[in-house]
């Protein structure tokens, strides 16, 4: 049944096909074919070599066949021969059209490649320039908020960066039920709102890469070869083994402090009375600690001491002192 309805399908086909021929165009081909086969019937095989005496009735019959295949096969082999030439050019255009798309498609996504390449290395090239001798400045620094008068002195002038996970931790700590904490905060987020107004502040997102604040600023100023601006002693001690360089807020407060030496002559007011026997504690301009053996007693007053020593640390410094009327006595 399937064989039947394929040679009903390829005769139609054929029928379709032989339609696109002119009739006369197909009379000429069998009368061009009937005549070549008598022709070369006769030339070849009935001249010299008569098939029982009849030369005509052959020829005849073979020059029909001819013509036979000049009207109906002939032109579907020219019909065939059309379809291979045309599906032969398609193919081949086709090929060089799509090879020819392929390159420029090739050439644009190198070009966009490139092209983003090119941004991204500028996009560095700027940002090392502008982070050039930039300061990173973490939580602790924020909450102290003596960095902004530092910064209004003109002594810092440098860009100042502060990453988004500072500031998402100062809010944390602004959110807190306890209210030392929440003023912490909330103090930490106002000195970063000041600093933009006295400096270029660039504030990167570095992302969520599960790393604790501290871990984030050491890896960010490691990364960057920046320096970090702390006052937290554990993470200053952690950076500068990471080889990180730091600016302790606190060191370069006490570089500024004025200068005693023992037995310098000092003038202080006593506010409270010290922790041990006989010690009363006073304070310099600068906020200095002044620890006056023999002034338990004078408390409000103001005396005059005589310095024995200084503790110096990063946490700040402390002069010990005694007061002078002791001394003479």
């Amino acid at each position: 049944m399937e064989n039947t309805l394929n040679k009903t399908q390829q005769k139609a086909k054929g029928i379709t096909q032989l339609s696109r021929f002119n009739i006369w165009v197909r009379i000429a081909f069998a009368i061009i074919f009937f005549i070549l086969g008598f022709n070369l019937s006769r030339s070849a095989f009935f001249m010299e070599l008569p098939f029982f005496g009849y030369h005509t009735v052959w020829e005849v019959l073979i020059s029909a066949a001819a013509g036979l295949i000049g009207f109906y096969v002939f032109p579907l082999f020219l019909i065939s021969a059309q379809y291979w030439i045309e599906a032969t050019i398609n193919k081949v255009v086709n090929e060089i059209v799509t090879n020819f798309w392929d390159q420029q498609s090739r050439k644009i996504q190198e070009a966009r490649r490139e092209k983003q390449k090119r941004k991204v290395e500028e996009e560095d090239s700027k940002r090392k320039s502008d982070w050039e001798h930039a300061v990173v400045l973490d939580t602790s620094v924020l909450v102290d908020g003596r960095v902004v008068d530092i910064v209004k002195t003109g002594f810092l002038d440098h860009r100042l960066i502060i990453i988004q996970a500072v500031l998402d931790e100062l809010q944390t700590i602004a959110d807190s039920k306890d209210k030392l904490k929440r003023q912490r905060g909330r103090r930490g987020l106002d000195v970063a709102k000041e600093l933009k107004k006295h400096s270029k502040v660039v504030i990167p997102d570095i992302g969520a890469n599960g790393k604790g604040v501290d871990a984030k600023l050491v890896s960010f100023a490691k990364e960057h070869k920046l320096k970090l601006m702390t006052m937290d002693f554990n993470l200053n001690k952690v950076a500068q083994v990471s080889g990180v360089k730091t600016l302790n807020l606190n060191d370069l407060i006490n570089g500024l402090k004025t200068i005693m030496l023992p037995g310098e002559a000092i003038k202080i007011k006593v506010v409270q009375q010290g922790k041990e026997k006989e010690q009363g504690v006073g304070y310099l301009p600068d906020g200095t600690m002044i620890i006056v053996e023999g002034a338990k007693e004078r408390v409000g007053d103001e005396v005059d001491a005589v310095v024995s020593k200084i503790i110096q640390s990063s946490a700040g410094r402390i002069i010990f002192s005694k007061v002078s009327e002791q001394l003479r006595n």
